[in-house]
């Protein structure tokens, strides 16, 4: 279908937000829910296994936040997001599963 709208004289953004934002939006908000989903379960069971006078990364980062939205939490969300690219474009790379041309 983007092709043809392709054809049909539609430019590259246009066919991008008619054409294929809508026919994936189920799977990216499905994909957010599920994110958010898993964080907090993390978030409950760190809170309440943690030891005294341990501190985990997302007690940390909720504790942080309280305060408001720092530089630091930034850079943490940034490492954390770099570092899950990596992972998957490894694990991609790793089992041959990527982006295969004709």
């Amino acid at each position: 279908m983007e092709e043809a709208a392709l054809d049909f004289g539609a430019n590259e953004w246009r066919a991008f937000w008619q054409i294929t934002l809508p026919l994936i939006a189920p799977g990216v908000i499905g994909g957010g829910l599920l994110a958010f989903t898993l964080s907090i379960d993390d978030f409950v069971i760190t809170f309440f296994t943690a030891g005294v006078g341990y501190t985990t990364l997302p007690v940390r980062i909720y504790s942080m936040l309280k305060f408001g939205i720092t530089p630091e939490i930034n850079a943490i969300s940034s490492l954390l997001l770099f570092n899950s690219i990596v992972l998957v474009l490894l694990s991609l790379k790793l089992l041959g599963t990527g982006r295969k041309t004709l």
